[in-house]
């Protein structure tokens, strides 16, 4: 074969592969912020339960081990949607933590700190989405840690 019908191929290959390369580099963005984002969540529920069941000199209360675990999770979860953060924890862009019992609990009862979180994807989740309803492609992702441990 002459050369000549040789010139440009290379760029069009190029063209062919590289949708395929960016979606696959998108694609491992987001895979690691939604494990980043379970272990930091999974992390701030064991915290908070901590915190919950150790004896201290202050009165047992179910907002103070909520805000522990906003405390840890507030600056440090990664999120790429236009929600609102509060130093609460109660913006739309927060995680959501649940303390059980919310009235102090009797030795070796369990305290479970439950948290979920919405994790709008980098790529699938901001750029394009695919369908509609809870379930579609682009839709929210949602992460949830519990611990529970025994009151001492």
């Amino acid at each position: 074969m002459n050369l000549r019908y040789q010139k440009g191929a290379q760029a069009v290959e190029f063209a062919l592969i590289l949708p395929f390369v960016v979606l696959i580099m998108f694609a491992i963005l987001d895979f690691g912020i939604i494990v980043y984002n379970k272990a930091i969540i999974t992390n701030a529920s064991r915290e908070a339960a901590r915190r919950g069941i150790i004896l201290s000199a202050a009165a047992w209360d179910a907002n103070v081990i909520k805000q522990v675990a906003c405390n840890y999770a507030k600056d440090s979860l990664i999120t790429v949607s236009s929600g609102t953060r509060t130093a609460t924890c109660t913006g739309t862009a927060d995680p959501t933590i649940t303390v059980t019992p919310v009235i102090a609990p009797a030795f070796n009862t369990p305290v479970t700190v439950d948290i979920t979180y919405a994790v709008t994807g980098f790529s699938l989740g901001t750029w394009w989405s695919l369908g509609t309803g809870p379930t579609a492609v682009g839709s929210a992702l949602t992460l949830t840690a519990s611990t529970q441990m025994n009151h001492e």
